[in-house]
């Protein structure tokens, strides 16, 4: 059959940050687009902080419907939106924006995404657990706070000292949301043994073992137990180090492509208001992973 393309109805979406040539979220949303017979179109678009307020003001008159959001502009984006939803306000953070009603709308789709995939993929309900967080930054407070939204007992939160200032703002906002609900920040890796031991879901939001720095791991993993729920927000590579020790000692994991297909399925529902195909975006994501994982090794 023969593809028709009428470029004066294409829709445009994408991708705006830096770095993002290495993105999957453009194979995805492509494939996705293909899967559904949309004439639309999803591109990454190397934006600054300097570059965002030239950038942005022009896209809806080029026929943009929906966007990404990317570092370092999940924060630096919010003063020129005209519209946050509740989760976005939360994190003080966005990863989708979208036009309703002539309206610059941003919201944050990234904790929604990880609690999804934590409870479809990892079949795992995290009500009434407590939960240890590596990691204070953007995707840090996204799933935070999606987990408290979902019925989470406590959260605990951990990083470097150079991070101590993240750490102290997101455990005083998840305890304005909720309170009580962090009751321990720390930066001293002497206290590891006694947070894993109090801790069931174990999260690393850092950026730690990812490609290239794939031999790393964001703590000890002798700490882990048969009982730990282990989830890694990394995607390249879909098995890091740290979830193979983890399963190595009994540990139930989740890869981080996970949140990063659900994600990218809440996004399009915002953007469309249709439901996308997610066997094909997971598919997809799932085939250049492989594809990059084996060109690299």
């Amino acid at each position: 059959m023969k593809e028709k393309t009428f470029w004066a109805d294409t829709e445009f979406f994408g991708l705006l940050g830096t770095p993002v040539r290495k993105s999957l979220s453009p194979a995805m949303h492509n494939a996705n687009f293909r899967a559904l017979g949309m004439n639309a179109l999803y591109s990454p678009y190397e934006v600054d902080e300097e570059s965002l307020p030239k950038v942005l003001p022009s896209l809806g008159a080029l026929r943009f419907k929906g966007l990404n959001i990317t570092m370092p502009l999940k924060q630096k984006i919010i003063p020129y939106l005209d519209e946050l939803d509740e989760l976005a306000e939360l994190c003080n953070a966005v990863n989708t924006v979208y036009w309703k009603n002539g309206r610059l709308c941003g919201s944050n789709t990234d904790g929604i995404g990880f609690v999804h995939g934590l409870k479809e993929q990892g079949r795992y309900d995290p009500t009434g657990k407590h939960c240890l967080i590596f990691g204070a930054g953007g995707a840090a407070r996204g799933v935070a706070f999606a987990l408290c939204a979902s019925g989470i007992s406590t959260i605990t939160l951990w990083g470097r000292a150079s991070g101590h200032e993240r750490i102290g703002k997101l455990a005083s906002d998840l305890n304005a949301y909720r309170s009580g609900v962090c009751r321990i920040q720390s930066t001293e890796p002497g206290d590891l043994p006694k947070l894993f031991g109090e801790s069931e879901l174990v999260i690393n939001s850092t950026s730690v073992g990812m490609t290239p720095e794939t031999d790393a791991t964001p703590f000890d993993t002798a700490l882990l137990e048969p009982r730990h729920m282990v989830c890694d927000l990394v995607y390249v590579p879909h098995d890091t180090k740290m979830l193979r020790e983890a399963e190595a000692r009994g540990s139930r994991t989740l890869a981080g492509y996970w949140m990063t297909i659900w994600q990218g399925v809440e996004a399009f529902r915002r953007w469309t208001n249709r439901e996308p195909n997610v066997e094909v975006m997971t598919r997809t994501i799932l085939e250049h992973l492989t594809r990059r994982e084996g060109t690299s090794r």
